[in-house]
C-alpha cells in the first residue's frame, strides 16, 4: 500500500508542477491529497474482494 501510495504522490506531483505550473511546495500538498483518495479507494476495494471471496468459500464447503 505504501507503494503504490508513493508511486501516485509522485505521479499527482509531476503533474501538478509540470501541467498546472504550481510552485513545488503547492505541488507536493495536491499531490498528497490526490493520491491519497485512490489509494484508499483501492485498500476498500482489495477489502470488499476478500470480504466475497471468504464468503464465496464459505458457501461451497
Amino acid at each position: 500500500m505504501v507503494a503504490a501510495y508513493a508511486v501516485g504522490f509522485l505521479m499527482f506531483l509531476g503533474l501538478r508542477h509540470w501541467q498546472a505550473g504550481l510552485p513545488w511546495p503547492e505541488a507536493a500538498q495536491d499531490a498528497a491529497v490526490f493520491a491519497l483518495i485512490p489509494t484508499v479507494g483501492g485498500l476498500v476495494f482489495r477489502r470488499a474482494f476478500r470480504i466475497g471471496e471468504r464468503r464465496e468459500d464459505h458457501h461451497r464447503g
